[in-house]
């Protein structure tokens, strides 16, 4: 079996941004993608307006990820697509870990774990979550153009979707438990200048309609008043489900679903690294690449070992 001196879970712009840095640095390695190429930024938010990153603007996800991906491919990266890590552990060799994914056992000099946290949508448990017409991301938002939609959630996800909604032309509420939403500062003062309606201290507690969204059952958490809204469709947006089960028999320390790493992006296990959402940092494209390009420069650091490090 041929040993990789480093194989790269995830090929989301932490991943793709490590990839591009191992073909500068003539590292022998593979990336590894659960489902398709490009992370969320091509398929949960092709349509969110990326402004964060340094030099690209009034381009939108998809736009953005075919840029990363299409300048990795070019320098030669390899990366496999539609196969899910399954397992990680050590190796009979010193130095040596065993990847295992859906398809096939790899052997790898280092690790770099760069898959976010996306995982499955967190839900909330109510009566009436499993209706067709409830969903947890949008695809495209003039799917729901002229309809009336209730959005829960008060972080960035939440916010940007409620307003790639309303800007589509969707009569969009917005619902979060808290008294102030936990977005940024921009993102908020965007929703204030919208046409959204927001409900703060509420809560959703059911929803009623069979094959169809007829209403939900609304709470004030600071009154208890309960109030029924008609929608046509409920999009949750409250976070993921993130399991790092698949790492535990190296026992790399974790923090619920996060991974601490050092400022070189090092775990706690020698040659296992980490970058983008997984670390707990900002979760931000900027941070993500920065992450991915530290992290193998560090482990090439760790492999090659030159004269100047």
């Amino acid at each position: 079996m041929a040993t990789y001196e480093v194989i790269i879970v995830g090929a989301g712009p932490a991943g793709l941004s490590g990839s591009l840095t191992a073909c500068y640095l003539k590292l022998k390695h593979l990336v590894l993608e659960a489902g398709e190429v490009g992370g969320a930024l091509l398929h949960t938010y092709p349509w969110k307006e990326v402004d964060s990153f340094l030099g690209f603007y009034e381009l939108d996800g998809q736009q953005v990820a075919e840029k990363m991906i299409s300048h990795v491919k070019k320098e030669g990266a390899k990366i496999n697509e539609g196969e899910t890590v399954t397992e990680i552990t050590k190796g009979s060799k010193k130095h040596i870990f065993i990847v295992k994914t859906n398809k096939r056992t790899y052997q790898t000099k280092t690790v770099l774990l760069a898959m976010g946290t996306s995982g499955r949508p967190r839900k909330l448990g109510i009566p009436g979550e499993s209706n067709p017409n409830v969903h947890y991301c949008v695809a495209d938002p003039n799917e729901y153009k002229k309809k009336k939609v209730l959005a829960i959630g008060g972080g960035d996800t939440a916010l940007e979707m409620a307003l790639i909604l309303s800007r589509s032309g969707v009569n969009v509420y917005l619902a979060h438990r808290k008294d102030q939403f936990r977005a940024i500062n921009k993102m908020q003062e965007e929703v204030k200048r919208s046409g959204i309606k927001v409900l703060l201290n509420t809560e959703l507690k059911k929803i009623t309609g069979k094959g169809k969204v007829d209403k939900v059952m609304l709470i004030n958490n600071k009154t208890n008043e309960k109030s029924d809204l008609k929608v046509d469709n409920v999009i949750i947006c409250i976070g993921s489900v993130f399991s790092l089960d698949f790492i535990k028999k190296i026992r790399v320390k974790t923090d619920g679903d996060k991974i601490p790493a050092d400022e070189c992006m090092k775990t706690n296990v020698e040659g296992f690294y980490v970058a983008g959402d997984v670390t707990g940092r900002l979760k931000r494209i900027p941070e993500a690449i920065g992450e991915g390009h530290l992290a193998v420069y560090s482990i090439f650091k760790y492999l090659r070992k030159p004269y100047w490090a």
